[in-house]
């Protein structure tokens, strides 16, 4: 099992490297302005906040619904290649993209931490780092050709689907279903809130901070080796993770929020600087991979139905967040955009401070 959820993380976010490094630059040198590419990096995580309202009563989570995401996940990215040069239908691409791509995932997290636990979570989600890095190593220098990297992209999301094909024999075949009702009892404003905030942040550095350094005379195979490094960071974090993993989760959760703030505030102070900015993308092993496993693991212990949890959690934050991070990181993109990272992380630092821990379990 543990080898099954190892490649679906391999194949999974080696797309997500495409779509993250090199897909903003290749919209760029399409003639999109930075506007438009906030518009279209925007669609798809609205979509993703908007898809876990529809699992509360109208649809169902299970094994038909998990296949449904990957076939239509990956005739989606056959038509965005096509389309690539036509605004309104890449965005609509990205706003299908976007739902039912969202539904994957949370699955494959619900069976990770069934499976395998999490303390040793982080060995198998590993694999994911390690498909994003063989990506930005294999497009460094020919990223900006089209063809090249939409036929990689096609290609992992592909592989994707045939990983998730196996894994879906694992997920229930009967419905699982969530209250009729969504209900905001034991919601957990300021655990929300700020992680929403932090993925606010995140859009900035995923949506330009290639082009970011690019303008400030930073070559782009420099760039790659600095996603990459903040890839190999994260992988050392996820495997060895398991030493800290019982520590309380909630302040795993705050001191991670908090080294990203500096991490943005670096990126501000010193865009130019390559040692600086090797120092800001270690952080990523803290202020991403020990985040997202404390959140997952910490939010597993707060709610009953673990599965709608996991879709709110990537709805809340990799949507919505990812969503507003996107439009308004296109609209404020300058100078000081990572300044403005660095203060919106921190926000989201202090709303977590007032989180309480959680005596027993609340439902959706």
């Amino acid at each position: 099992m543990i080898y099954k959820i190892a490649a679906f993380y391999f194949f999974y976010f080696a797309a997500i490297g495409v779509y993250v490094m090199y897909m903003p630059s290749l919209l760029e040198g399409l003639g999109y302005s930075p506007f438009e590419i906030g518009i279209i990096f925007a669609a798809g995580p609205l979509s993703r906040f908007i898809a876990p309202f529809f699992f509360i009563s109208r649809f169902h989570l299970n094994r038909a619904t998990f296949y449904t995401g990957l076939t239509v996940s990956t005739l989606c990215s056959l038509l965005i290649y096509v389309f690539i040069r036509e605004f309104w239908i890449l965005l609509g691409l990205m706003v299908v993209l976007g739902f039912f791509w969202s539904i994957m995932l949370p699955f494959i997290e619900v069976l990770a931490l069934e499976k395998i636990q999490k303390e040793n979570y982080g060995k198998a989600r590993l694999f994911g780092s390690v498909g994003f890095i063989l990506i930005g190593l294999l497009l460094g220098r020919g990223a900006l050709e089209l063809d090249l990297s939409m036929q990689m992209y096609i290609a992992a999301i592909a592989s994707t689907m045939g990983v998730g094909l196996m894994l879906g024999r694992y997920i229930e075949k009967d419905i699982v279903r969530a209250k009729v009702t969504f209900t905001f009892r034991g919601a957990r404003y300021f655990l929300w809130s700020g992680l929403f905030l932090v993925q606010v942040g995140f859009g900035f550095f995923y949506n330009f901070f290639t082009i970011h350094e690019l303008e400030n005379g930073v070559t782009l195979a420099v760039i790659s080796y600095l996603w990459t490094f903040g890839v190999l960071a994260e992988i050392i974090m996820f495997r060895w993770q398991r030493f800290v993993m019982q520590w309380d989760l909630l302040v795993l959760i705050q001191v991670s929020v908090l080294l990203g703030a500096f991490r943005w505030l670096m990126i501000y102070l010193f865009p130019d600087t390559t040692p600086v900015l090797y120092i800001s993308q270690s952080i990523h092993a803290f202020n991403f991979a020990l985040l997202h496993t404390a959140s997952i693991a910490y939010i597993s212990t707060v709610y009953q139905n673990r599965q709608l949890a996991q879709q709110f959690y990537a709805g809340i934050t990799f949507g919505l967040g990812a969503f507003v991070g996107s439009l308004i990181s296109g609209s404020l993109y300058g100078e000081r955009l990572f300044l403005y990272a660095s203060l919106i992380t921190f926000a989201a630092f202090i709303l977590l401070l007032f989180e309480k821990r959680s005596v027993s379990r609340a439902e959706y």
